[in-house]
């Protein structure tokens, strides 16, 4: 049984939570993560094959991989991103090759022709390396290919300088780029993971609930001494979090 203490600096979230967050069903991002009765998940979760079906940051941060490639590419299928996951990680020896700056994934070939599409990998960061791209999937697979071919998830990312893992998720700015403005992060280090606004430190729910128990953002702004620009920034959060998503096991919307 993993212990709380573990769990400090990991982050933690239910299915259903960490599903709010990637804006997809709980049963798809499960799918992902766990598997189904007919279907192998498409990567290995932090914590094991757990009754609790816990999901950590980093498995949050795989997810988010999955959810750009389904978005991106809609004919690529789970078996393939399992194959380029697991290709990523044994040929690399990297544990969480989707939540690693050094490993970055994406995806090439015609988007109208789904059986034609494969997943590159990219590695190489350190000053003066020059990154290479390598085919994933595929029959040329384990080919090297030439520059980036398109754009990743990774540009909300923060990633650690030490381990390359990505150590915080910018779940909802409002500067461009993302580095400037007020934002609402997520980072296991700080209340295991639970999105907060980074400015004054409460968690987005918190400000969220008072909100709605106190009926207006200028009263809920005052018990709580924040400003009402935060309060105007958790209420989109969840605004953004709440549009109807179209699932039909291949694409979600973002």
């Amino acid at each position: 049984m993993v212990t709380t203490t573990e769990l400090l600096g990991v982050g933690l979230y239910s299915t259903f939570d960490a599903a709010l967050y990637a804006r997809v069903s709980p049963q798809l991002i499960a799918r992902w993560i766990y598997g189904t009765t007919k279907g192998d998940p498409v990567f290995e979760p932090q914590l094991g094959r757990s009754e609790e079906r816990d999901i950590t940051f980093l498995d949050f941060v795989q997810a988010l991989a999955i959810r750009r490639i389904r978005n991106e590419r809609p004919g690529v299928s789970l078996q393939k991103i399992r194959e380029a996951y697991f290709r990523a990680r044994n040929e690399f020896g990297e544990p969480y090759p989707f939540a690693l700056e050094s490993t970055r994934i994406g995806l090439f070939g015609p988007p109208d022709i789904p059986r034609r599409q494969e997943i590159w990998l990219c590695v190489g960061k350190a000053e003066g390396e020059a990154r290479k791209y390598f085919q994933l999937t595929g029959k040329k697979s384990g080919n090297q290919l030439i520059g980036e071919v398109v754009r990743t998830y990774a540009h909300r990312l923060v990633f650690d300088e030490t381990t390359q893992l990505a150590r915080k998720y910018i779940a909802y700015p409002t500067g461009k780029p993302v580095d400037t403005g007020e934002r609402i992060a997520m980072d296991p280090e700080v209340r295991f993971g639970e999105p907060f606004v980074e400015s004054c430190g409460y968690t987005a729910r918190t400000l969220y609930d008072a909100y709605q128990s106190e009926g207006t953002p200028e009263r809920a702004a005052e018990i709580y001494g924040v400003s009402l620009e935060h309060m105007t920034l958790v209420i989109e959060y969840f605004d953004y979090l709440k549009p109807p998503l179209r699932d039909t096991g291949n694409t979600v919307s973002v």
